[in-house]
């Protein structure tokens, strides 16, 4: 963002900044050779417009103390907002910068901080302004400092203040520096003096969101009132149990609202009611909902609630990368949460539980089309699993391609016999054959195969290793994701009750030929990465899996330029 500094004679000196940010760098503002800015054709007859025309197009404005500190991109965006207006004051009422610092201010309850958004010394300038009278130069500081806030504060709602690129080159479910309709949309904002009310519109608007932002407030409450209390170690507790710890416990089931804070019961016996607030605890923890207070939920249970006001902070940015590109119809894999909910409508429609790839070889976050299906698949491995798994494991053991059923294909499709291989001289690299395995119930594949054409050769597919659904953590496979009941989800996306009965889907499968079947409609699949999210009225906390949670709140504390 442009980072304004607005020192006039007159008025009280900025605030210092916190010694924990560093002090933004001031830069006399030149034009930059990339800034294309149409010259009016007829001079700017109003003196501040003059003065904000001159921002754009003199080495130097006299009498104005703005400094640059940021990338071209954000000054073409400010420039392209003024040529439109042709560099007219936009800030002229005061009701229209009381909304928009009453906006800024409210930034912060979804997890964005409003210093960001210069709220201090907008705010400063507008408690003197009406006393003080401004020159044209401080007038066209005034204005330009409002806009950069409205500019910056509209467009981290709609797309997030965090680049996703910069976290994950990959990321392509949106192109963050998409603006134009954004920029229309806020043009027509000032012209009709909505402020707030855009700025309202332009995040997103589904339920989940918003419950993460009532999340955000009940936890600052929280802690503003010194948190919530630390529960000794309970392992071993068995319902019907007598503990004097058990107040301290049903304390902090009522603080995070898994039992009612009203319920006068001081009882010490760890009875049905305190087994099935447990039960809830565990099930927004993404844990075996057992009632035990085992290692894993004591651990979940004594996180400080500063810790959880970060995650939900987190996952509110996470949630701005891609809500407001969601389709009516679509899939979502959260891979932190190991689920898979088909949505249909605009309403969930189905939800079932997946396994995603291992710490070391993460599913990416991206998006794509699913557009076909195969029945009975035969799996090719792939060049990474060939060359890390396969040939080691061949050369270890002789047996191990009739034990996988793998068998070994040239260029023109021919079976080759293994004994005619020799396997030391191959690596990964230079493999001239590929390893194919026979579809079946042993296939790596399963029965059900769900293409989703990407750069990652990931897709969604069935597996014969039923048994690892019932893990809670469940990071097993190579990066592609595998699909508890994959002849329902199949039933779902064909979209044809008749001709792809359940029946008939079981049918296909018996039969042991490999089909393709193309969807009606191509569905988008979302595979995402969030650790905290709403159900319901409930937020969700998970473990992060694969370790992103920290470098995204360092992004996303990071104060801008």
């Amino acid at each position: 963002m442009i980072g304004i500094l607005l020192v006039w004679l007159g008025f009280s000196p900025v605030q210092p900044v916190p010694a924990k940010a560093p002090a933004p760098r001031k830069v006399l503002v030149q034009p930059h050779p990339q800034i294309s800015v149409a010259r009016p054709k007829s001079a700017v007859a109003n003196p501040v417009a003059e003065q904000i025309r001159s921002y754009f197009f003199r080495k130097a404005v006299p009498g104005s103390t703005l400094s640059l500190s940021e990338g071209v991109s954000f000054r073409n965006r400010l420039a392209r907002f003024y040529t439109a207006r042709g560099y007219q004051q936009v800030w002229i009422k005061r009701t229209m910068i009381a909304e928009l610092i009453t906006s800024i201010e409210s930034a912060a309850d979804d997890g964005l901080e409003p210093a960001d958004y210069h709220i201090k010394d907008i705010k400063r300038i507008y408690a003197q302004s009406p006393q003080t009278a401004l020159t044209p130069e401080q007038e066209a500081d005034y204005d330009l400092l409002l806009s950069d806030a409205f500019l910056t504060l509209a467009n981290h709602l709609r797309y997030g203040k965090v680049d996703p690129v910069t976290l994950d080159p990959n990321w392509n479910i949106n192109n963050f520096h998409r603006s134009t309709a954004l920029e229309f949309r806020l043009q027509n904002a000032v012209t009709a003096e909505r402020i707030a009310a855009v700025l309202a519109e332009v995040r997103p608007q589904y339920s989940e969101y918003l419950q993460l932002k009532k999340g955000l407030v009940r936890d600052r409450v929280i802690a503003e009132n010194g948190g919530w209390p630390v529960v000794p170690d309970l392992t071993g507790l068995k319902e019907g149990n007598t503990d004097n710890r058990i107040l301290l416990l049903r304390k902090r089931l009522a603080a995070s609202g898994d039992i009612s804070p009203a319920n006068p019961d001081t009882s010490r016996v760890y009875g049905v009611e305190m087994v099935e607030a447990l039960k809830r605890f565990q099930k927004r923890h993404g844990m075996a909902t057992d009632g035990v207070p085992g290692p894993a939920t004591m651990k979940a249970m004594n996180i400080p609630v500063e810790r959880r006001i970060e995650q939900i902070r987190i996952n509110l940015e996470r949630c701005r990368w891609f809500m407001n590109d969601l389709e009516p119809t679509y899939i979502m894999v959260n891979i932190a949460g190991f689920s898979l909910n088909y949505v249909e409508r605009g309403r969930d429609r189905w939800s079932t539980r997946v396994i995603v790839g291992q710490p070391y070889r993460e599913t990416p976050v991206f998006k794509a089309d699913m557009q076909y299906i195969i029945f009975n698949p035969r799996w090719v491995v792939p060049p990474t699993i060939l060359a890390k798994d396969v040939l080691p494991a061949i050369r270890k053991n002789s047996s191990y391609l009739s034990k996988k059923k793998l068998n070994i294909i040239d260029r023109n499709g021919a079976v080759v016999n293994p004994a005619s291989v020799n396997w030391s001289q191959y690596s990964g690299g230079n493999f001239p054959y590929r390893l194919q395995q026979t579809a079946g119930d042993h296939g790596a594949l399963g029965r059900i195969k769900f293409m989703l054409p990407n750069r990652y050769t990931v897709y969604l597919h069935d597996t014969p290793s039923k048994e690892l659904f019932a893990k809670s953590t469940r990071t097993f496979s190579s990066g592609c994701i595998r699909v508890e009941y994959p002849q329902e989800l199949a039933r779902l996306v064909l979209q044809d009750s008749v001709k792809w009965s359940r029946d008939k889907i079981s049918g296909a499968i018996s039969r042991g030929k490999t089909t393709t079947v193309y969807l009606p409609k191509r569905i988008p699949v979302f595979i995402l990465y969030l650790t905290a999210f709403a159900q319901g009225d409930n937020l969700v906390f998970l473990e992060d899996v694969y370790n992103r949670d920290s470098a995204m709140l360092k992004a996303l504390d990071k104060p801008l330029p």
